[in-house]
C-alpha cells in the first residue's frame, strides 16, 4: 500500500514537472518497488532518451530487467553504468551478483570493495559505511585491509559492534581462535540488562520452508543437480513430517557436480553472496523469504563429507557414505539419504528421535570432523548472541554450554 502511494505521488509529481528528469527517475524507482519491473524499465528507456548518461537510470534499469529475468540486457545496463561512473559501488555490485563469467564478476566484487574502501577514507567512514566497506573486503578476501579499516577507525563503532565486525573477518580468514575471542569480547560488552526477557516469536514458518525447498530442489534438478533433504530439515521430516517448528533455516544437499553458484546467478528470484566462489561447499541464500543452506557433499575417503568452507579447520562433517532413494512426506515426493536413520545418527546421536531445542550440529554433531575447538566455540558464541538479541536465554544458555572452549563469558543466574 505505501509502494503503491509513492507512487501515485511520483506521477502527480512526473505531471506537474514532466521535463524533470529527477522526478521520472524518482517514479521509476517506486514503480520497481511496487513490483511493476516492466513498468521501471520502461520509464529508465524514456529517461535515458534526453539523459543519456544517467548512471542511476542505467542501474535502475538493470535491476528492473533482472527481475524480468532479462539476465544479459540486465547486466548490459549495469556495465553501461560503471562505464559512465566507474566509482558506483552498486553498480559494480550488481555485476558481482549476476555476472556469468566468473574472472568479471570477481573484477567486479574487487572493484565494489575499492570503491567503499575509498569512500571510507573520504567520508570519515560512518559507523553505516564502514559496515558496508567491511563486508565488500571480505567478499573480496581482503581480510587484512579489513582489519586494518577496522582498527584505523575503531573509535567511530561501539564497542559491541567492532568487536562482532572483527570476529566475522577474523573467522573468514581462518584465523579461529582470535575469531573466538573477538566474539567473546562482543558479547561481554553486551548489556544483557537491555535485552527482552522473553522470546520473540520465531519467523521461520515450517510450510513456507517446505514449499521453497521444494521450488528450489525444482529449480536446481532443472540444470540436472539433484537436491535432498538434509541436516536439521531432514530430521524434523522424517521424524515429525514438516521441518522443525524451532529451526531457523531449511538445509538441502547435493552431491558434487553442477555448478550451484551459476544456476543461482542466472535465476531472476535467486541470489548469493557476493564471495560465494564455483566449486564452494556451501552456499547461503534466501528464497521466498526464506533461509537456505544448500551442503555440497563430496565423496572422500570412503565417506561423504560436506562443510561450510575449505578453510582448515572450518566446520565440517563426515558420513558414511549413502545412496539416495525417494520418499513421500507430506504429500510430496522427496529424495533422502536411502539410510535416513544412520545418517540422522551420525549427525544428531542416538537420540535423534528424541527433540532438543538446543542441540546445535555446527556445536555438537557426532559427524563434526577435523575441525578446530575455537570454530565450534565461536559459533557456540555467535548463536547465543543471536538468541539473547530475541530473548531466548535458554536457548542461549544451552550453546553455551556446548562451546569445547572455556570463555570468560557467562550468563547472568
Amino acid at each position: 500500500e505505501e509502494a503503491e502511494e509513492a507512487v501515485a505521488s511520483f506521477e502527480r509529481a512526473t505531471l506537474a514537472r514532466p521535463d524533470d528528469v529527477a522526478a521520472r527517475l524518482n517514479l521509476a524507482i517506486a514503480a520497481y518497488r511496487a513490483g511493476e519491473p516492466e513498468r521501471a524499465a520502461e520509464l529508465c528507456d524514456t529517461i535515458l532518451i534526453t539523459a543519456p548518461e544517467l548512471p542511476d537510470a542505467h542501474q535502475l534499469k538493470g535491476l528492473a530487467l533482472h527481475a524480468l529475468g532479462d539476465h544479459a540486457g540486465a547486466l548490459a545496463a549495469f556495465r553501461k553504468a560503471v562505464a559512465i561512473s566507474p566509482n558506483s559501488a552498486k553498480s559494480w555490485a550488481s555485476i558481482a551478483d549476476i555476472a556469468d563469467d566468473e574472472d568479471e564478476r570477481i573484477e567486479a566484487v574487487e572493484h565494489a570493495a575499492s570503491v567503499m574502501l575509498a569512500a571510507c577514507h573520504e567520508s570519515g567512514a560512518t559507523p553505516s559505511v564502514l559496515h558496508r566497506c567491511i563486508s565488500a573486503l571480505i567478499s573480496a578476501q581482503r581480510f587484512d585491509d579489513a582489519t586494518s579499516m577496522l582498527d584505523s577507525h575503531r573509535t567511530r563503532l561501539d564497542a559491541v559492534t567492532y568487536h562482532d565486525l572483527l570476529a566475522r573477518t577474523l573467522y573468514r580468514k581462518g584465523a579461529f581462535e582470535a575469531a573466538f575471542r573477538a566474539k567473546e569480547f562482543a558479547l561481554l560488552g553486551m548489556d544483557l540488562r537491555s535485552l527482552p526477557n522473553t522470546p520473540k516469536p520465531s519467523d521461520f514458518a515450517p510450510d513456507a520452508a517446505m514449499s521453497a525447498v521444494a521450488e528450489l530442489s525444482d529449480i536446481l534438478g532443472s540444470a540436472g543437480i539433484e537436491c535432498f533433504l538434509a541436516a536439521g530439515t531432514l530430521l524434523g521430516m522424517y521424524r515429525e513430517g514438516r521441518p522443525l517448528a524451532h529451526d531457523r533455516d531449511a538445509d538441502i544437499g547435493v552431491m558434487r557436480g553442477g555448478d550451484v553458484a551459476g544456476v543461482i546467478r542466472s535465476h531472476p528470484s535467486l541470489m548469493l553472496a557476493h564471495d560465494a566462489r564455483p566449486g564452494d561447499r556451501y552456499f547461503a541464500l534466501s528464497f521466498r523469504n526464506v533461509a537456505i543452506d544448500i551442503f555440497v557433499h563430496d565423496a572422500r575417503n570412503d565417506h561423504l563429507v560436506c562443510g561450510v568452507s575449505s578453510t582448515p579447520g572450518d566446520i565440517q562433517w563426515r558420513f558414511s557414505p549413502f545412496r539416495l532413494k525417494r520418499i513421500e512426506i507430506a504429500g510430496r515426493i522427496w529424495r533422502i539419504p536411502d539410510n535416513a536413520e544412520r545418517y540422522l545418527a551420525e549427525s544428531y546421536g542416538p537420540g535423534w528421535r528424541t527433540p532438543d531445542k538446543g542441540f546445535a550440529s555446527a556445536i555438537s554433531s557426532p559427524a563434526l570432523f577435523g575441525v578446530s575447538d575455537h570454530a565450534r566455540g565461536y559459533y557456540a558464541l555467535t548463536r547465543a548472541k543471536k538468541s539473547l538479541l530475541i530473548g531466548d536465554a535458554v536457548k542461549a544458555r544451552a550453546l553455551l554450554r556446548q562451546s569445547p572452549v572455556r570463555m570468560r563469558f557467562a550468563m547472568p543466574p
